[in-house]
């Protein structure tokens, strides 16, 4: 009983401490990401506060199904462990994920994005042109701002121009993630595809519970096959074995659960798998058919292991 109430410690403290921890580095990413050169920096905005509390813990609780099995391998518990990471990993994925994507949706549902502005006195290069601003930029949904425009091109022209106030200008779309064009060309242009993004996982997670029971069962399987990695706890003899394993293992379940929305795969599943009449009756009651067999595929292989792990385990004690 010892090592299952370490359990349930261990899983609020992971929760508590690591979405204090997640929330002060995340807060900073945000807060970097939608700095815009020459405006004065805003702090402990509400707004911002609760969409990272909502992001981060969202993340631990993806991950504390894993950390409750490295527990599992640190230190070898009995049945009541066993039933206590079962309780907890049910209560995460069938109560605390859906209320929170309640929360969220509750809480952020009024709450619009900040305004994109761009100060006005700072050349911002974009491509072939320089813009100059002369006042800070769409501040005012109602006020066309003057810019200055230089195109560098060898027959180049400089042209001043009125530019009607919207958050799809391009140096707003050509800057993201970020809010200024200065700081992606100061901290990086990279725009390679992320190969874990929780963000789109929780976002599945909202659209499957919305649909209806049967489409939320569907995306369950991922927490299904995530509380499966409890089987191969003990699969080596070697304890650093076994956590190497579930660390490669817990990293390749969020990537292929990431990279399987990624448009080159969606356009094969599109062209090769949706339109067999076997996904399409599936489709009807979850999203993501075949994402939700190898979810289940996988979750049984590593029941199967550990049940039969258990039992050689018990033979080799008799």
């Amino acid at each position: 009983m010892k090592k299952a109430f370490r359990l349930i410690l261990t899983y609020f403290l992971f929760l508590v401490l690591g979405t204090a921890i997640g929330m002060f580095f995340y807060y900073v990413y945000l807060h970097l990401q939608s700095s815009v050169a020459g405006r004065p920096a805003a702090f402990f905005m509400k707004e911002d506060l609760f969409r990272v509390l909502f992001y981060v813990l969202g993340c631990l609780l993806l991950f504390v199904c894993p950390a409750m099995v490295y527990v599992r391998i640190s230190n070898k518990g009995g049945i009541a462990h066993f039933i206590t990471f079962i309780l907890l990993s049910c209560v995460t994925w069938a109560v605390l994920i859906p209320l929170l994507g309640h929360f969220e949706n509750k809480i952020l549902y009024n709450t619009k994005d900040s305004s994109k502005v761009l100060s006005g006195g700072y050349f911002r290069e974009n491509g072939d042109k320089v813009y100059y601003f002369t006042d800070d930029y769409n501040e005012n949904p109602y006020l066309d701002t003057t810019a200055v425009i230089i195109d560098t091109t060898a027959e180049g022209t400089v042209e001043i121009e009125k530019i009607k106030p919207s958050r799809d200008f391009v140096l707003f779309r050509d800057s993201a993630p970020y809010s200024d064009i200065l700081l992606k060309k100061t901290f990086g242009e990279s725009d390679n595809q992320q190969i874990i993004s929780f963000s789109l996982i929780l976002d599945h997670a909202q659209a499957a519970f919305l649909k209806g029971w049967t489409f939320w069962l569907g995306f369950l399987s991922l927490g299904l096959l995530i509380m499966s990695l409890y089987g191969a706890a003990d699969l080596f003899r070697w304890r650093l074995l076994n956590s190497g394993f579930l660390m490669i293992m817990t990293f390749g379940i969020f990537v292929a659960n990431t990279l399987y929305y990624h448009p080159a795969f969606t356009s094969f599943r599109r062209q090769y798998i949706n339109n067999k009449g076997f996904f399409i009756f599936l489709a009807k009651y979850i999203d993501d058919p075949l994402l939700v067999l190898v979810n289940v595929t996988l979750s049984l292989v590593f029941v199967i292991i550990g049940i039969v792990r258990f039992a050689t385990r018990k033979k080799r004690s008799l």
